[in-house]
């Protein structure tokens, strides 16, 4: 037995080399039976021929599986310790000893931080299964260079413990991975399922880098709507009826909003506001407020057809929707904040919305979001204004319908239209005889008559050589 710290066992000329502890590792030749065996029965009656045995090394001993004398090996569990000793015998005699070189130790230092530096730096960027294939790849590519130096010098490299290392890595991380993702899923949810869809959440659990937390500018469509003479409403209401009123009126529209996968930014009392295009991108979000806007009167002419039977007010309401860049993203403080859109584009839409009390309209819609909707829905040019706080005018839009909407709605535009043309190019007789035709077929029709009294005024009093027809909004 070499003494600890040995590399080598010197017998004669022949070097036998030890690992760090003086240990020999054996090279085995095989399974049991690999070299041969004789019964001592035969050699003791003669019935071997003594040539077998000429010129070779004979050990004696026990290979009855109930002697004991068994032994675990690479090829076998239940292995005689006889032929262990043959198998040391034949690496001597052979000199193709397994060894252990002396940096060892080193290299499986090495081979673990250099894997498990490769393994922090990629996993994090690749998918689960992709992370399962590159750690396979290096699993195997680490064992086909340790079966190299095995076969070819005879090297003996520590393959247990990069294999735990990878195996038990790979697994780790793959489970705190998902233990986050599940936690970020449940925190996404959790902040947006009040106010997206849950197709929308569904869309953002799925793919959450479409989903950008912090500020950023981006042309959207932001949508506002407020019920018409709400104070008065609420002053002839109990505050239980007002409240059941208002939550059943807030429960439809909301659903709408829903239903076209916008966000609900927040309620101001009796008011709405909504924006699409974030923090999902809809390249059609114009498209879907004004299809919103659209089924919100539709069923809020259902609830005022309930109200009336139950004798409750009718409410009415006006929405204003606008397009453009507005910055959106997380606002507030670090103790609460919500996802809003902010900007000058977000006031104009809120202005819009207003600017129904004066043209007697239910949904105005800017330039730039007719711009985007044109081919889609049946407009009318209501007025070139200018909204309180902004000295560029800006056309606004009445949305009537779907571009199909019927004759009747589509004559009533196109009158419309015209007449508006006559009092833009200040020919007030035309004008008159266009508003006056349409207050005659179609009564109802309030912008009409605003008309009707600012050609009147006009025409009494004729505006300056340089006036363009813009209209300047006092409130807001």
């Amino acid at each position: 037995m070499a003494e600890f710290g040995l590399e080598k066992i010197q017998v004669g000329r022949i070097a036998i080399p030890t690992d760090e502890k003086g240990k020999l590792f054996i090279n085995y030749r095989g399974g049991p039976g690999t070299f041969h065996q004789y019964s001592i029965t035969d050699i003791l009656h003669d019935r071997l021929s003594p040539d077998i045995f000429k010129g070779k090394i004979v050990l004696v001993g026990a290979t009855a599986v109930g002697i004991y004398d068994m032994r675990v090996t690479p090829f076998s569990n239940v292995f005689p310790g006889l032929e262990i000793h043959a198998n040391v015998i034949d690496n001597i005699l052979k000199g193709d000893f397994l060894t252990r070189p002396t940096w060892a130790s080193i290299f499986d230092v090495l081979a673990m931080l250099v894997i498990g530096l490769a393994l922090g730096l990629i996993l994090p960027i690749v998918g689960a299964i992709q992370g399962a294939v590159l750690t396979q790849m290096i699993l195997f590519g680490y064992l086909a260079f340790c079966q190299f130096l095995f076969t070819k010098y005879g090297f003996w490299i520590d393959i247990v413990h990069i294999m735990l290392q990878l195996i038990l890595g790979y697994t780790a991380y793959t489970l705190y991975r998902y233990v986050a993702e599940e936690r970020e899923k449940k925190k996404i949810r959790g902040a947006f399922s009040h106010y997206v869809s849950a197709q929308v959440v569904n869309e953002m659990l799925k793919n959450p880098d479409k989903l950008k937390l912090g500020g950023e500018k981006l042309e959207l469509t932001v949508l506002f709507s407020d019920i018409r003479g709400f104070t008065s409403i609420s002053e002839s209401m109990s505050p239980e009826d007002l409240v059941h009123l208002l939550n059943e009126y807030l429960t439809v529209m909301t659903d709408r909003v829903l239903q076209y996968d916008g966000t609900l930014d927040k309620y101001m009392g009796d008011a709405i506001m909504a924006f699409y295009g974030a923090p999902i991108h809809q390249p059609d979000h114009s498209v879907r407020a004004c299809h919103t806007a659209l089924d919100m009167m539709s069923d809020l002419r259902i609830l005022q057809q309930k109200w009336k039977e139950q004798g409750i007010p009718m409410l009415d309401i006006g929405i204003g929707i606008n397009t453009g860049p507005m910055s959106v993203g997380n606002m507030g403080s670090n103790i609460r904040f919500d996802y809003t859109v902010m900007g000058d584009n977000v006031n104009l839409g809120s202005r819009l919305e207003g600017a129904n009390k004066t043209y007697g309209s239910h949904i105005i819609i800017s330039e730039f979001t007719f711009e985007h909707v044109r081919e889609q829905f049946l407009c009318r040019e209501l007025d070139a204004v200018k909204v309180k706080g902004k000295n560029k005018p800006v056309r606004v839009f009445e949305l009537m319908g779907q571009i199909n909407a019927g004759p009747e709605l589509k004559r009533l535009a196109d009158m419309f239209n015209l007449g508006v043309t006559y009092y833009r190019n200040q020919l007030w007789d035309r004008a008159m005889a266009a508003f006056t035709q349409i207050s005659e077929a179609y009564p109802q029709d309030e912008p009409t008559y605003l008309y009707i009294d600012r050609v009147t005024s006009l025409k009494a009093n004729p505006p300056p050589e340089n006036w363009d027809g813009v209209f300047e909004m006092k409130t807001k």
